[in-house]
């Protein structure tokens, strides 16, 4: 095989995975020719080639599934639905600002939402202001989760403490004084926070 035609093989496949890693569906071999600047009938020509000899998998349609894409776990799209409080109790609010995914590798099965962080009581669970939490939808939860709770119409980002029989709502922050635990008399769990990203400074 000759130098050039690996090298638009390399290029079509890499185009392909990017394609589909942004938009979640297929390129059309139209969309590939505009990515790459091959001729059209050099793409149908080099798919149908890659598809014979292994590189990739073609339909002669729409349908291409390249090594990479077999290699993807499965992601769980979510809404992000603002922000959380991480600090004092702010009304409970639902604005889907975005959409994103997380692979179901780091964050399991079942419903997802996410929240950005406001506040810093979470600091030493590594929660910092700005990051993205993702949640898992869920009414109950173990001691010492990070939970989403609702109380007095408020939510918040609080580790989840059961103290014979009753409930407390702990930040985790050495600063004690600015931060207390929180004794609600009306709980309810919105979810499990399962996950969390942030930038790098």
């Amino acid at each position: 095989m000759g130098k050039k035609r690996t090298e638009r093989y390399s290029g079509i496949v890499e185009y392909i995975n990017q394609y589909y890693a942004e938009n979640m569906r297929y390129p059309s071999v139209r969309d590939i020719v505009a990515g790459t600047g091959v001729p059209l009938s050099s793409v149908h020509r080099y798919l149908k080639e890659m598809n014979e000899n292994g590189v990739l998998q073609y339909d002669g349609r729409r349908s291409i599934n390249t090594t990479e894409m077999g290699m993807e776990s499965p992601s769980r799209y979510m809404k992000v639905l603002g922000y959380v409080a991480c600090g004092e109790g702010q009304e409970e609010e639902e604005t889907v600002i975005e959409y994103i995914r997380m692979p179901e590798s780091i964050v399991g099965k079942g419903n997802f939402f996410a929240l950005i962080a406001k506040g810093e009581s979470m600091i030493d669970a590594g929660i910092h202001p700005g990051d993205y939490v993702t949640v898992k939808q869920q009414k109950g939860a173990n001691d010492g989760d990070y939970v989403v709770a609702l109380y007095e119409g408020k939510n918040n980002l609080k580790q989840l403490i059961k103290d014979n029989g009753r409930y407390i709502l702990r930040s985790c922050n050495e600063d004690k004084g600015t931060y207390p635990d929180i004794y609600p008399e009306d709980l309810q769990i919105q979810g499990v926070a399962v996950c969390v990203t942030h930038k790098l400074k």
